[in-house]
C-alpha cells in the first residue's frame, strides 16, 4: 500500500521535550487552544494498569533532573527511547549517559528496581548539533545502556521485524494496538491506551524514511513510549512515540518511529 502525502497541506512543527523543533509537513497542537493536554485525541482513553505484571513492568521513566521520558526494556541492559530525551534543549548539547537514571515499576514515587546509565547509542554516527540542524522523526530513536541487568528480572519486550504498509494492511486489524506511557499530567502513574489505532505509514519528507501515524493518546513525558501489539498470546514492539502534531485540518496525530528503524540496533555491541 503506497500513501501519498500533499506536503503543500500538510504543515507540521514538532513537540520535543519543553520545546519545538520546525520540521517537515505537520504544524504543532497548541495546547492553549483546549482543556486537555496537546496529543489527546478526542476522548481521553488512557487507563490505569498492574505494574506488576508483564509487559507493563518492562517499562518505566527515565528521568534527569527533574525531566523525564519514558523508556523499555528491550534486553537484559538495554531501554529503548527517543534520542530527543537526550538533548539538552538549556545547554544545546547532548547530555551524558551517566546523568540518567532508569526506574521500573515505578508509581507514586516508589519503584520496583532502578539502574544508572552507561552509554547510549543512536541512529547517528556521530551525534548532530540539533541547535543547527532538525532531527528527522524517523531518526528519533536511542538505546540506553544501564548498570544493571533489570531486563533479567522484569522482561523485555520483543521487537516486531520491521512493518510497514503491508502490515497495516493486512494483519494490525486483526491485533490489538497498545501504548503505554508516563504522560507528563499523570507523571507518577503508568498509563495504557488499550485499541489505540495506526492510521498511516507515510513519510514526513519526499527522501525521508516513512514513520507510523497514530491515535494513541500520547502527551508530553510519553517521548520514547512503546507502541506494541498484542498478537496470538504475544506482546512486540512495533514502534516508539516521538512527537505529537496537528494537521491543518485540525486533526491531532501521533508520529511514531518503526521498529524497522531501531531492530539491528538493540542487542549491539
Amino acid at each position: 500500500m503506497t500513501i501519498r502525502v500533499d506536503f503543500k497541506k500538510l504543515l507540521m512543527r514538532m513537540l520535543v521535550g519543553a520545546g519545538l523543533l520546525a520540521i517537515g509537513a505537520i504544524a504543532l497542537a497548541d495546547a492553549s487552544e483546549r482543556n486537555r493536554p496537546s496529543g489527546i485525541k478526542g476522548t481521553d482513553d488512557r487507563t490505569r494498569v498492574d505494574i506488576a505484571k508483564y509487559p507493563w513492568r518492562a517499562i518505566g521513566r527515565i528521568n534527569r533532573s527533574g525531566n523525564f521520558c519514558t523508556g523499555v526494556l528491550v534486553a537484559e541492559d538495554e531501554v529503548l527511547t527517543a534520542a530527543h530525551c537526550f538533548w539538552n534543549k538549556r545547554t544545546n548539547r547532548w547530555s551524558q549517559a551517566q546523568f540518567f537514571h532508569f526506574v521500573v515499576g515505578y508509581e507514586k514515587g516508589k519503584y520496583a528496581g532502578a539502574a544508572k546509565g552507561v552509554s547510549y547509542r543512536t541512529a547517528f554516527k556521530s551525534l548532530p548539533d540539533l541547535s543547527n540542524i532538525k532531527l528527522e522523526r524517523e531518526d528519533d530513536w536511542a538505546v540506553l545502556k544501564l548498570d544493571k541487568p533489570l531486563g533479567r528480572k522484569f522482561g523485555v519486550v520483543k521487537i516486531a521485524s520491521g512493518k510497514g504498509p503491508e502490515y497495516l494492511n493486512q494483519n494490525l486489524k486483526n491485533d490489538v494496538v497498545f501504548q503505554a506511557g508516563y504522560s507528563r499530567d499523570y507523571s507518577h502513574v503508568l498509563t495504557v491506551h488499550k485499541n489505540c489505532q495506526i492510521t498511516d505509514f507515510t513519510k514526513l519528507r519526499e527522501n525521508s524514511q516513512p514513520v507510523f501515524l497514530h491515535l494513541c493518546d500520547a502527551t508530553r513525558g510519553d517521548s520514547g513510549s512503546p507502541i506494541f501489539v498484542l498478537s496470538n498470546g504475544d506482546y512486540k514492539l512495533i514502534g516508539i512515540h516521538s512527537a505529537t502534531a496537528q494537521k491543518t485540518s485540525g486533526e491531532v496525530v501521533g508520529i511514531a518511529v518503526p521498529s524497522r528503524q531501531f531492530r539491528s540496533a538493540v542487542g549491539d555491541p
